[in-house]
């Protein structure tokens, strides 16, 4: 064995080049010119490929593996200096480490190699550490003028909501959830939430609706449950100013459910009235009632003075429907006291509202028309678009007991666009109806029809108590249309 091939100790002449072969036969008794073949084979310097033997007799790889192993470890090798080839540091110093490194693995020297790239990565984690350091100041101080910005939006809309700016503010908080950081999803839902609020406030419906939803969306993946029958009552109450009261229902339970399971009696409280408010809408005036009747003494225990409010308006326009007047004005005003008494304008003018049309039944038309200016006014100021159209139809009935017919008209028209522009497709009907009836009124009855017929249409989808009184209206109207006579049609029908 003496001419065992040393792979550290002894001689060293091999890496010298081709003419030192022939001194040098390794442990696998490779002569040289096989040596020599290999280096040209295997495209590899002669330091290379005796490294490669070096490899192979530590890991005491047998002979007949050799040659496979021989290719595979080459393969490999190149394979790495082509990884040197596309350093992408742009430390000098990085660079220079993986350039010696590289030349080191071309002479076989792997113990420097492996000893100048961990340099080259130490460099390279210290480096790291230190912009990540820096990231995260940087992290910190976005987050902080993120947060900045979006409650500078808050309050902008804050400050929009006091002069009743409802389309700026919505805009305001959709900003402000823009701005947040990433992670702050229970206050976007909220900002969200605003800006549906407020579009919904000036009966932009196809606008909130989005944002409503949106918000939703997020209460559900983080489980925001309080929040989620917050979304689902608010959207419940689009599909019902819509007139499409199936899915208002739907929205509805799902929040009364959600509350229930939470424990939230004022939530409770609140989803009962809207159930009891669309049975009213529906002229389901007993099932309205009784739910009425049993949210009033809760809403007084938990001293909700808006709930309360609410309710007792609500009880009042059960028994004006009923045609106890007495009794309705009774609970109008006493909604209208808590109305004022906690500035909450939009129940006053309904409460204005109410006792106006109370007044208008009873003939006392110039009381009637000091309480409808007053909900005019109120409506107008905080942009309540239902609430002026609905205010404007009572108008037009005082101005037509007085006998300003053009008044009357002129109301009607300013209701029937506003419910058009909306989309209140209920306020749209019954002011369809009215006008329908007023040129009816008047022997106009080619001017009544289309009205009536679309008042008709309107209330068949909307399933409207009135529907079939109105239908009659519509039915007499054509009958005298076909008989070409001049009689009053609408005369021959009792309304109310």
């Amino acid at each position: 064995m003496d001419n065992q091939f040393h792979s550290n100790g002894g001689e060293q002449n091999i890496a010298q080049g081709d003419h030192a072969i022939g001194k040098q036969v390794n442990n696998y008794g490779i002569q040289p010119e096989v040596f020599a073949q290999y280096v040209r084979e295997l495209g590899v310097t002669d330091s290379a490929l005796a490294s490669f033997f070096k490899i192979l007799e530590e890991q005491q790889v047998s002979r007949g593996d050799l040659d496979s192993k021989l290719r595979e470890i080459a393969f490999r090798y190149k394979e790495l200096l082509l990884r040197f080839e596309a350093v992408t540091s742009d430390d000098p110093q990085v660079k220079a480490l993986k350039e010696q490194a590289k030349q080191a693995i071309e002479n076989g020297e792997y113990d420097q190699a492996d000893a100048l790239l961990n340099q080259a990565k130490e460099r390279d984690r210290a480096a790291v550490a230190k912009l990540k350091a820096s990231l995260a100041e940087q992290q910190a101080a976005l987050e902080k003028r993120q947060l900045s910005e979006a409650q500078s939006c808050v309050e902008q809309a804050d400050l929009q909501r006091l002069q009743y700016r409802y389309e700026k503010s919505a805009q305001y908080f959709q900003e402000a959830a823009a701005a947040l950081p990433e992670g702050y999803k229970k206050e976007r839902a909220e900002y969200l939430g605003a800006a549906g609020n407020d579009l919904d406030n000036i009966a932009c419906y196809a606008e909130a609706l989005p944002l409503y939803e949106q918000s939703l969306s997020i209460r559900r993946e983080i489980n925001d449950r309080k929040g989620q029958a917050m979304s689902l009552n608010n959207i419940s109450q689009i599909y019902n100013a819509q007139g499409d009261y199936g899915k208002a229902l739907d929205y509805l339970e799902q929040s009364l459910t959600i509350r229930t399971e939470v424990g939230d009696k004022k939530g409770e409280c609140t989803i009962m009235n809207n159930i009891a408010a669309l049975a009213y809408d529906k002229g389901d005036y007993p099932k309205a009632l009784k739910f009425f009747v049993q949210i009033l003494p809760l809403r007084r225990e938990m001293h909700d003075k808006e709930g309360e409010g609410a309710v007792l308006n609500n009880i009042g326009m059960i028994h004006d429907a009923h045609g106890d007047y007495a009794t309705a004005l009774q609970y109008y005003n006493q909604a209208l006291a808590i109305a004022r008494e906690i500035k909450d304008k939009r129940l006053e003018s309904t409460c204005l509202n109410n006792i106006s049309a109370v007044y208008d039944v009873q003939e006392n038309y110039d009381a009637a028309w000091e309480y409808a200016k007053q909900s005019l006014g109120i409506t107008r100021q905080i942009g309540d678009r239902i609430g002026e159209g609905v205010t404007l139809n009572n108008i037009a009935s005082i101005c037509y007991a007085k006998g300003d017919y053009f008044a009357t008209l002129k109301q009607y028209e300013q209701a029937l666009a506003i419910a058009q522009e909306i989309g209140d497709k209920d306020g749209e009907a019954v002011t369809s109806e009215n006008i329908g009836w007023f040129y009816a009124e008047q022997g106009e009855l080619v001017k009544a029809e289309p009205y009536l017929s679309r008042a008709v249409e309107l209330g068949t989808q909307l399933e409207h108590p009135d529907l079939e009184l109105w239908r009659e209206i519509l039915k007499a109207v054509r009958t005298k249309l076909r008989e070409q006579g001049t009689v009053n049609a609408a005369s021959t029908v009792k309304r109310s």
